[in-house]
């Protein structure tokens, strides 16, 4: 039997077939917004004189730090039905015999009252032996290019980067994918303020072009049991005011006096919690009414690269909220200072000498610059007011999902 009758089918149905999918209304218009704003993306940064730089899928650095990364070997062979396949492991290793100069860096170490950090990358008997691999060392498929982007953005000034990016995020909620596409700008001689102003511009060009060249199937969606009623009204609304700006300090306690008077939350607001989207959307869809930019986060909650600011205790970051998602865009003003990115890499965890390309740009001379990055799913989302991330995309892929 034919998979799609003229009878009404469920969103789920549809991705179960997906290579007939296209031939449906709504999602033959999801696909016409989406190329529209790819389309405005790159009109928005060629006509603002940014360059557009292809930054690698494959990659030995974690930009986020989280770990939640897809591994890539050849170490399993090309014949994935052979039996017995042997992964090289680390044996026993011999304790290294410490030359003149290194007991002397030591003795110095330990003399200063430091600790005394081993040369070299540390070698745990039993771990997969990565030197055998196709790379030589363990590699993995991005969560992001903006740390290749930004050594672009320190010679050659305003770059960005329009690309595919991997989380390997055992999530089944409808706002994540594993495999999706991210906008990531990076701006030289750029603070703070730069990186907020250059966000909201580039989100009101988007909802601008979507207005004025997807008309008709914005008004699809309004109709559509799937879509939203008073969609563009929503979206008029997003270009014809300024967005709200205040700290993240300032938002929560707003939202723990929402939290005592009554307001229902799943998670009780406190200063130094990652913020969940039910608190993100109580912000811009109850209290303000439009989209919201939140600065100033805690450090512990923000990745390693982003600028530590003057209270040591919070960092020079901003994410756009907006209504029906949540959080579209997350930036920062990056740190330029070598001493303190360092000590924020080990921090949080992360070998400065695993990104020591990163850190030699600071070394050999920077500037301050900013950038941020915005989930291009998400802003389909937003645009078509549709409500599962699963369906702006030709091919979706989810944990337990990789089909077509």
């Amino acid at each position: 039997m034919y998979p799609m009758s003229k009878k009404g089918h469920t969103l789920e149905h549809m991705r179960e077939s997906a290579h007939l999918r296209p031939r449906s209304g709504l999602h033959a218009a999801a696909m016409r917004v989406r190329h529209a704003m790819a389309y405005a993306t790159h009109k928005f940064f060629h006509d603002n004189g940014f360059l557009y730089i292809h930054t690698p899928i494959i990659t030995c650095a974690d930009c986020e730090g989280a770990g939640e990364q897809f591994g890539i070997t050849t170490l399993l062979g090309a014949d994935h039905h052979k039996p017995g396949v042997e992964i090289p492991l680390y044996g026993p290793q011999e304790e290294k015999k410490l030359s003149k100069k290194e007991m002397k860096r030591r003795a110095k170490l330990e003399a200063q009252g430091k600790a005394v950090e081993e040369e070299g990358e540390t070698i745990v008997e039993g771990a997969v032996d990565y030197t055998k691999d196709f790379f030589g060392k363990r590699a993995n498929l991005t969560v992001s290019g903006q740390l290749n982007v930004e050594t672009h953005a320190c010679a050659l000034s305003d770059v960005y980067t329009f690309g595919p990016t991997f989380r390997a995020e055992n999530s089944h909620t409808g706002r994540h994918l594993s495999e999706f596409w991210m906008i990531e700008p990076e701006i030289a001689f750029a603070d703070l303020e730069d990186d907020i102003n250059l966000a909201e511009d580039y989100l009101k060009y988007c909802v601008r072009y979507a207005l004025e060249m997807c008309g008709e199937d914005l008004e699809f969606f309004e109709n559509s049991p799937y879509g939203e009623k008073g969609l563009r009204e929503r979206l008029k609304n997003v270009i014809e005011s300024p967005f709200k700006r205040l700290t993240y300090t300032e938002a929560i306690k707003l939202l723990e006096k929402a939290y005592e008077d009554g307001v229902e939350f799943e998670v009780k607001p406190e200063w130094g919690i990652d913020l969940p989207s039910e608190h993100e959307r109580y912000l811009c869809e109850k209290v303000f009414c439009k989209p919201v930019v939140l600065t100033n986060y805690p450090k512990d909650i923000k990745a390693f690269y982003m600028k530590l600011d003057d209270d040591g205790k919070t960092v020079s970051a901003a994410d756009i909220l907006v209504p029906k998602i949540g959080e579209i865009i997350g930036g920062s003003q990056r740190e330029h200072r070598t001493d303190v990115l360092v000590k924020r890499c080990k921090e949080m965890g992360l070998d400065p000498k695993a990104i020591w390309w990163y850190v030699d740009l600071r070394k050999y001379g920077t500037v301050p610059h900013a950038g941020f990055g915005l989930g291009f799913e998400r802003l389909i989302l937003f645009v078509t007011g549709l409500d599962n991330i699963r369906d702006v995309i030709p091919f979706p892929r989810w944990a337990g999902n990789a089909e077509f």
